[in-house]
C-alpha cells in the first residue's frame, strides 16, 4: 500500500471517529436536557424543610411521605407528650434577674411555685443591680425591693379583661403588652429610676448616667394591622 492509499485510510477513520463522537455528544446532551429540568435544580422534599414541595399539599403535610394536613390546625401534630421549655411571661424577667445557672430551672417551673425558690436569688441579683434601690424610695410603683421581686419572681403576663391594653403608657401599668410597648425602657426605669417618674434618677441629666433607656425607641419597621401583626422581614 502506498502513502496515498495510507493517507485516505486515515482519512476515512478520522471522518468515523468524528461523526461517532457528535452523535454521542448529541446523546449526552438531550439526556441531560431532559434531566435538569430546564436547568432548575429542585432540593430533595422533606417533611421538615418548612415549604411546600414535591408533592405536599400543604406545608410539610400530606403528600406521598408526609402526615395528612388534616392532622391538627395548620397540619401541626399535637399528639405525644410536650414538655414546657420556657416561661417568657415578661420580657427579660430571668436573663436580668436570675442567675445564669439557675435559668432553665426557672424557665421550666410553673408560676405558683417560682416565688418560694427564686426569690431570694433575685433579690440578691437586683441588689447588685442597684444597692440603692431602697435608700432611693424605692421604684414608680411605691414598691420596695421585696415587694419589686414578690411581683416579677411569678413570671406571668397580666392581661386585663377591658380597658387598655399595655405594658406601660405613662398612666396604666401591666395590663397587656402591645407590640409597640417599649418594655425594656420600663424594666429599667423600676429598677434605677426611683420613685418619682416626673424626674426620674439615672435620666442622663446633668452628672447621672443613663440608664433608664437602652437607646432603642421603636422598632425599626412598622408593625402590621392585621394578624400575624409582627413587621416583615427585610
Amino acid at each position: 500500500m502506498n502513502q496515498k492509499e495510507n493517507n485516505k485510510r486515515n482519512y476515512k477513520m478520522k471522518k468515523v471517529i468524528y461523526i461517532s463522537f457528535l452523535f454521542l455528544a448529541t446523546i449526552v446532551f438531550v439526556q441531560c436536557s431532559e434531566d435538569d429540568n430546564n436547568n432548575i435544580i429542585d432540593p430533595e422534599a422533606t417533611c421538615e424543610d418548612g415549604i411546600q414541595n414535591g408533592d405536599e399539599e400543604g406545608i410539610d403535610c400530606g403528600g406521598s411521605n408526609c402526615l395528612p394536613c388534616e392532622q391538627g390546625p395548620d397540619g401541626v401534630d399535637f399528639s405525644g407528650t410536650f414538655v414546657q421549655e420556657d416561661q417568657v411571661g415578661r420580657p427579660a424577667i430571668s436573663t436580668v434577674f436570675v442567675t445564669e445557672g439557675l435559668r432553665d430551672d426557672f424557665n421550666t417551673t410553673i408560676p405558683s411555685e417560682m416565688s418560694s425558690l427564686f426569690t431570694d436569688d433575685m433579690l440578691m441579683n437586683l441588689e447588685s443591680l442597684n444597692p440603692d434601690f431602697d435608700d432611693n424610695g424605692g421604684n414608680v410603683l411605691a414598691q420596695d425591693a421585696a415587694g419589686f421581686i414578690s411581683m416579677l419572681s411569678k413570671d406571668v403576663l397580666w392581661v386585663a379583661q377591658n380597658g387598655t391594653a399595655t405594658f406601660f403608657n405613662g398612666t396604666t401599668t401591666f395590663t397587656g403588652r402591645k407590640l409597640g410597648d417599649d418594655v425594656m425602657d420600663f424594666h429599667l426605669l423600676l429598677i434605677f429610676g426611683g420613685p418619682n417618674i416626673e424626674a426620674p434618677l439615672n435620666d442622663g441629666s446633668g452628672e447621672q448616667p443613663l440608664l433608664i433607656s437602652d437607646g432603642v425607641s421603636q422598632n425599626d419597621k412598622e408593625f402590621l394591622q392585621s394578624f400575624p401583626y409582627l413587621a416583615a422581614p427585610f
